[in-house]
């Protein structure tokens, strides 16, 4: 029969491995969802651009776009 460390350590183990990625992903949810409710307009921008020919980008959407990349 397991001690009572042996038992609490794979109840732990168990609880981290079940649990672990829940927390992850309502991290990833939470960041994902702050992204999206602090940018409003910059949504709506990103949406012309990639409607437009990149050629045809004027130098304003030229710095839409690299506001975006970095």
């Amino acid at each position: 029969m397991l001690g009572p460390g042996a038992l609490i350590a794979i109840g732990v183990v168990l609880l981290y491995t079940v649990l672990g990625p829940l927390v992850l992903f309502a991290i990833y949810v939470l960041f994902d969802s702050l992204y999206k409710s602090g940018r409003p307009g910059k949504n709506q921008q990103d949406k012309t651009i990639e409607k437009k020919d990149p050629a045809l980008w004027t130098s304003e959407d030229i710095d839409v776009h690299m506001n975006r990349i970095f």
